[in-house]
């Protein structure tokens, strides 16, 4: 694949988030940026893990505000998953039972 100098710069460019982000941290890209979804890439390959919103993270950041993306996501997933087998469970549900972890500031 050809890439020109434009597709280079747009991608040096690019602005996404890291698995190891929280939500708070997420929130502060997307509002410095003025946009609404990010994806979420891995930190080493730069594959695509999936994308976040910020009325999603809005929600979160009530009650998991330290919670890390790679939580997020895979509460999406497990939560997309159980939808296709006719049982639902909101993401932000699944966050809630999951084990309380002490954060020091």
């Amino acid at each position: 694949m050809c890439r020109s100098p434009e597709f280079e710069m747009l991608v040096a460019h690019a602005v996404t988030l890291f698995p190891e982000d929280t939500v708070l941290s997420a929130l502060q890209v997307m509002h410095r940026h003025g946009v609404h979804a990010l994806p979420v890439v891995d930190g080493h390959n730069g594959a695509w893990l999936g994308e976040v919103s910020q009325h999603e993270l809005q929600r979160l950041s009530a009650f998991a505000p330290l919670a890390r993306l790679a939580e997020i996501l895979t509460a999406k997933a497990l939560a997309s998953t159980e939808e296709k087998t006719a049982v639902s469970t909101p993401a932000s549900a699944l966050l809630l039972h999951a084990p309380a972890q002490r954060w020091l500031h």
